[in-house]
């Protein structure tokens, strides 16, 4: 696998036999807390196939829109992490999404595991 010099080699490392090309299981999955431009996204990271599913799922059932959004995967190189559920915090704010992607040459620190702000 290709990596980008601006791709942390260890995130790199660890996320390439789950998301890169050549793997079995394009439903893989891990639990993954980011920093992006001073906020924090954590939640469950899945494939780029997995989640333009989930994106044109929620884009059909409007029934205005086609589901039409393009799956574009750079040969050999993993660019985005695409996050279903996260919970994003900016200004010490929560936010609850129900999916977003993250150009994981702006990743300033990461951490395998879910945050868990504010719950008990």
């Amino acid at each position: 696998m290709q990596s980008s010099p601006d791709i942390d080699p260890r995130l790199d490392s660890l996320l390439a036999p789950i998301f890169g090309p050549g793997r079995q299981d394009t439903d893989g999955t891990i639990e993954l807390t980011v920093i992006v431009d001073g906020t924090i996204v954590s939640g469950s990271v899945v494939g780029e196939e997995a989640w333009t599913r989930r994106q044109n799922a929620q884009i059909s059932t409007s029934g205005e829109i086609p589901a039409a959004l393009p799956h574009a995967v750079e040969e050999g190189q993993i660019r985005f992490l695409h996050f279903l559920e996260p919970v994003v915090i900016s200004g010490g704010n929560p936010i609850r999404l129900n999916a977003t992607r993250v150009d994981l040459r702006h990743v300033a620190a990461w951490s395998i595991g879910r945050l868990r702000y504010g719950e008990q």
